[in-house]
């Protein structure tokens, strides 16, 4: 005779398989909600990257070395001027402004220095660039040949410092170019570029 399962012996597998269940979705769900904030994390520190190694080719790319960039003091934010070589748009030694608007970071080009606020007529002679939404701070501090620059988005405070070769130096362009931690362009590595 052969021997069935009793009514008893399937609800509890059956129980027990449904406690499995909801362990197994638990930790679905934990792994799923942890790689969203992980994803996050890693999206915007991709974007940091992005910034500083903007700063860094337009601060190095600049048309002359010796002459200082412009940093207007404002109440809440500052805005940059410079002139340089470095182009997101294949404009020829554009001239670049950052500053905030509506708490919104932007870089613009433009092939001549740009007041802020842009006027209408300005705007079909400019190349704009939203970088950072909810920007709370946007400072930047120089001494000779450095530049230290913050910014504070509704993550965190970002703060980097870029250091210039000395305007002295007969070549800097050439003096950049062996350099190891740099592209074949003079722009400066950063990580993740190969």
């Amino acid at each position: 005779m052969k021997r069935a399962f009793t009514l008893i012996e399937v609800i509890i597998s059956i129980a027990i398989f449904a406690l499995i269940a909801l362990y197994m979705y638990q930790a679905i769900n934990t792994v799923q909600k942890s790689n969203d904030i992980n994803t996050k994390h890693y999206e915007a520190d991709k974007n940091e990257q992005k910034i500083i190694k903007l700063f860094y080719n337009d601060l190095f790319a600049q048309v002359n070395v010796s002459a200082q960039a412009n940093i207007i003091k404002g109440d809440d934010f500052d805005v940059f001027y410079l002139h340089s070589r470095n182009s997101l748009h294949a404009m020829y030694n554009p001239q670049i402004t950052y500053f905030v608007k509506d708490n919104t970071l932007y870089r613009i080009e433009s092939k001549e220095q740009e007041t802020i606020p842009l006027t209408y007529d300005s705007v079909e002679r400019v190349k704009v660039d939203r970088l950072v939404n909810n920007v709370s701070v946007f400072r930047i501090y120089e001494s000779k040949n450095s530049y230290l620059i913050n910014y504070k988005d509704d993550t965190k405070l970002t703060s980097f410092q870029i250091s210039l070769p000395p305007s002295n130096s007969t070549n800097s362009r050439e003096n950049r170019s062996n350099d190891p931690t740099r592209n074949s362009d003079g722009t400066v590595k950063i990580l993740g570029d190969t």
